[in-house]
């Protein structure tokens, strides 16, 4: 049955039906309370965005997934989500409510709701971001909620769809109260977080106290290893946002690095500047020379990934040298046996 309705929405509509769908709303509203098998839950709780055909029955399907939130708060969340798109301003008004209310409490619900706002964002009209935008920052001032990564998130989407004063004052909130929200990427079925759209939109005197943020942070050697990777892999993913100096300053700051940052780094060197690539290049060579197979596997695969940005002449120097590194390597082999 569920599979079909999507079909039918027209014939919903039909006065008759349409009483027939408030009556079996209202029994599924009921049986929540007596329900306890969690399969049969989540199927009913599918069922109702299904459901949203008028204003109506719009009310008491999210009547519905608040009265059971806390059984299953992320298939209610997801699907207030979901039927978002069908509802009215007020009631998109009543659903962010619950939401932003939901900041305050544990942290399940906390994150789950923060992750919300960021994914009904794009259907939300200048009044209301504006409106969830001030909510954020006066909760975050008033110290009911500590700033976190989903939070962070919320005010990033909101604050890059608005843009001007409200961007700066995001800016100025994250750069003071919690950079790490820059480089913490969190991936999983249910969500992401991801400051990259966020970033993109500062204007260049803010990346540059962005960048060095990162950069200072790839210098405390009480960072742990985790931290400087995330730090070198968005300085390398956003790098077409660095000027000359920027990139230069980066690369010497990411190339003695030894943990998995290959990917960063060349995204830097194939953007330096003629001389500083000529010199990131000739380095890459001199470490060919070290007899520690890690050393020579990184410096390998950069030429390898930097190859684009190589001359003719720089391409058969590199080819010599890994040629030559192969022959030895065999002649070595051949002496031992």
């Amino acid at each position: 049955m569920e599979s079909h309705l999507p079909n039918f929405q027209y014939v919903l509509n039909h006065r008759d039906i349409h009483l027939c769908i408030i009556d079996q709303i209202k029994i599924i509203q009921t049986q929540f309370n007596k329900l306890h098998d969690n399969g049969l839950i989540i199927d009913r709780l599918n069922l109702l965005q299904y459901f949203c055909i008028s204003t109506e029955t719009s009310d008491l399907v999210v009547q519905c997934y608040k009265q059971v939130f806390k059984r299953d708060i992320q298939t209610c969340t997801d699907l207030l989500c979901v039927i978002s798109v069908k509802l009215n301003e007020q009631q998109l008004d009543n659903v962010i409510k619950f939401f932003m209310d939901g900041l305050v409490d544990k942290y399940n619900i906390h994150y789950v709701c923060a992750l919300s706002i960021s994914k009904i964002a794009l259907k939300l009209n200048k009044k209301q971001l504006n409106k969830v935008f001030e909510c954020l920052m006066n909760t975050f001032d008033s110290g009911k909620i500590t700033i976190c990564d989903f939070c962070a998130h919320a005010l990033a989407t909101i604050s890059s769809q608005l843009g001007g004063r409200q961007l700066d004052n995001a800016f100025q909130c994250f750069i003071h109260r919690f950079p790490s929200y820059f480089y913490n990427d969190y991936y999983n079925d249910y969500y992401e977080t991801n400051a990259t759209q966020f970033l993109m939109k500062l204007k260049e005197e803010q990346l540059g106290d962005v960048f060095k943020y990162l950069i200072d942070r790839l210098s405390d050697g009480e960072e742990d290893d985790n931290n400087h990777r995330k730090c070198a892999n968005l300085i390398g993913k956003i790098s077409m946002k660095w000027n000359e100096k920027q990139l230069i300053d980066a690369f010497n700051s990411l190339i003695n690095i030894f943990i998995n940052v290959n990917e960063a780094i060349a995204a830097i060197t194939v953007k330096l500047p003629e001389r500083q690539f000529g010199n990131a290049f000739n380095y890459f060579i001199s470490r060919l020379n070290c007899e520690k197979s890690s050393i020579y596997d990184k410096y390998a695969n950069l030429l390898k990934m930097t190859a684009q940005r190589l001359d003719e002449k720089q391409m058969n120097i590199a080819l010599n040298y890994c040629i030559n590194k192969i022959s030895n390597k065999c002649n070595e082999q051949q002496l031992n046996k």
